[in-house]
């Protein structure tokens, strides 16, 4: 049973051309062939919920055949089918899903944990397609793609308008075939044409680990087929290396499969414990899942996991289980809340449904699942309510209610004005690449005071604006205030209109710190690619800070694992 991050199908355009009668005639007959088969499968099943499905399963059928003969339009048959599934399904779940041929790819580096391709990361920077960073040791790092290069076409398409996705599907494509990307590089007057062998490429869910001072440190991006072996195998690289307390950073892992999810824990605990627990209505999604090996981290070691809104699905049972288990400390901000498994049931040789079968409950019995979705008639079970309470192993008093909430709460930082629009409009990453060749880019990155000198001057001949809090809402006065027509006077808003522009022009030296990390990071990245962005993140992070410290500090550890006396047995009689 695997649990699948959301994959988002496109709709299907509507054919420029009509198609001929005989093509009609034969996608009818296919469409009614394909009702009569959902018939008699109702039948031969002879549950009485597929025989009370049989009259609107014939209405259904009614109204696809008059809307194929009689609509004043030809109907392409596929996209009115699709279109139908689709709304069949979007009172459901969010997750529930209806996958064509193009919604394919990740699933299959989930489960595969390959792919083929040549090992770009895609991006977009003002509305151009963009080389993010190549993967180390593919075809394109050997070939020498830079971050920044705007990719202008792939093969004879030219990329204008093209989305990320589709124009990943394009590039991707058998191990051993050639596709020829032509670049526009910064700095440079003509195109760049880069011919590139495919090649299988490796998902690299652990982009980077490491040891300082015997804290170790390891970061997952997501769950696929080879993340617990890749774990496991970082696990006793560190450990060979002197480990004395690790970090796992599970903070933006959106998930990915259940049974990586429990290979991870299983690495940190001891044998036949219950890792989660997955209920549905079929005797098959009803499972309980337990540790069967000895941990690869040993149980001395002391372990902090951090997590943040973004970590959902997969990460929610890691942290959920070592938290309920009393094996380490979770950090960071509450989680996501996804307690939901999908499995994929394919429906032909392009399309398959993605389908929510069942719930996970992680030790202490609370499921994760937030109740935000629940705002229709269809799914009428209810979730655990939010003051509900559990257990841990010790004996802790844990939340249920949706999501994981950490043992040590720590809200993120907020973005300063100026940051957040230089982050968001891309132009740490714009002023990186276009001046990748003009400054030393030893690591560590050092930001030299010519580089912000002229970053300010790019930013200016930008005419880079930063808002800041209150100044939209003394825009939407000025525009209220216009429309009264009565009104007997003037309101002076010289005084806060000077206010904003002031801070406008100081905010670069104001948020110069801030300002340094950005470029610092970009040009890390540049530099050393993903992991030399990862240290150079971990060295002005506050989460990481703490967490190290909290290591380093056993009593403090032990502390957050011990439940309260009144508490304490109830965790040893589950």
């Amino acid at each position: 049973m695997k649990m699948i991050s959301q994959q988002k199908s496109a709709n299907t355009p509507r054919p420029s051309s009509r198609p001929s009668r005989t093509g009609l005639r034969r996608r009818r007959t296919s469409i009614i062939a394909l009702l009569v088969l959902m018939v008699s499968f109702g039948a031969v099943l002879g549950t009485d919920i597929f025989r009370s499905l049989s009259a609107d399963i014939r209405i259904y059928n009614n109204v696809v055949k008059n809307l194929l003969s009689e609509y004043v339009d030809d109907i392409d048959s596929r996209s009115l089918i699709n279109s139908s599934i689709e709304g069949m399904l979007k009172n459901l779940d969010p997750y529930t899903i209806f996958l064509r041929s193009e919604d394919q790819t990740g699933i299959g580096m989930l489960t595969r944990g390959t792919y083929g391709g040549v090992g770009i990361r895609l991006g977009m920077r003002g509305k151009v397609l963009t080389v993010i960073a190549p993967m180390e040791g593919t075809p394109a790092h050997r070939a020498g793609v830079r971050p920044g290069d705007h990719i202008i076409r792939i093969d004879s398409i030219y990329t204008k308008e093209y989305s990320t996705d589709k124009a990943a599907r394009l590039i991707r494509g058998k191990p051993g075939t050639k596709v020829t990307l032509t670049f526009m590089r910064p700095g440079e007057d003509e195109p760049l044409p880069i011919d590139l062998i495919r090649e299988e490429i490796k998902v690299n869910d652990l982009p980077y680990y490491g040891l300082e001072n015997g804290v170790g440190y390891i970061n997952l991006t997501r769950f696929s087929k080879d993340t617990a072996d890749q774990l496991k195998a970082a696990l006793k690289d560190l450990t060979e290396q002197g480990l004395e307390g690790l970090i796992l950073d599970l903070r933006g892992n959106p998930g990915g499969l259940l049974r990586d999810a429990v290979d991870i824990v299983d690495a940190f605990v001891e044998p036949d414990l219950r890792i989660v627990e997955t209920r549905g209505r079929t005797k098959k999604s009803r499972r309980i899942y337990k540790s069967e090996e000895e941990p690869v981290l040993a149980a001395d070691i002391p372990l902090v996991i951090l997590v943040n809104g973004g970590s959902a699905s997969a990460s929610e049972i890691v942290a959920g289980a070592i938290q309920d288990l009393d094996r380490g400390v979770i950090m960071g901000s509450e989680t996501f809340g996804k307690g939901l498994v999908q499995s994929i049931f394919p429906l032909g040789k392009n399309t398959s449904l993605k389908l929510t079968t069942a719930k996970y409950y992680i030790p202490s019995g609370r499921l994760i699942q937030r109740e935000d979705y629940l705002d229709n008639d269809v799914l009428t079970d209810g979730l655990d309510k939010h003051d509900s309470l559990f257990v841990t192993s010790h004996g802790r008093i844990v939340k249920g209610g949706g999501g994981i909430t950490p043992d040590v709460l720590l809200e993120a930082e907020p973005l300063t004005p100026l940051y957040r629009t230089l982050q968001s409009g891309g132009h740490f990453f714009d002023f990186a690449t276009s001046r990748q060749n003009n400054y030393d880019l030893t690591l560590p990155i050092q930001i030299t005071d010519p580089m912000l000198a002229d970053f300010r001057h790019y930013l200016y001949a930008k005419e880079i604006a930063p808002k800041f809090p209150g100044e939209r809402d003394l825009g939407v006065f000025r525009e209220s205030l216009a429309e009264l027509e009565s009104f007997p006077g003037e309101v002076d808003l010289s005084q806060l209109e000077s206010y904003f522009e002031r801070r406008r022009a100081s905010a670069f030296d104001d948020e110069l710190a801030a300002v340094r990390r950005g470029l610092t990071l970009e040009f890390s990245s540049i530099a050393g690619g993903v992991a030399a962005r990862i240290r150079a993140a971990l060295a002005v992070d506050p989460v990481y800070r703490r967490a190290t410290q909290m290591l380093g500090d056993p009593v403090a550890y032990d502390s957050l694992l011990a439940p309260p006396e009144e508490t304490a047995d109830l965790g040893s009689r589950r």
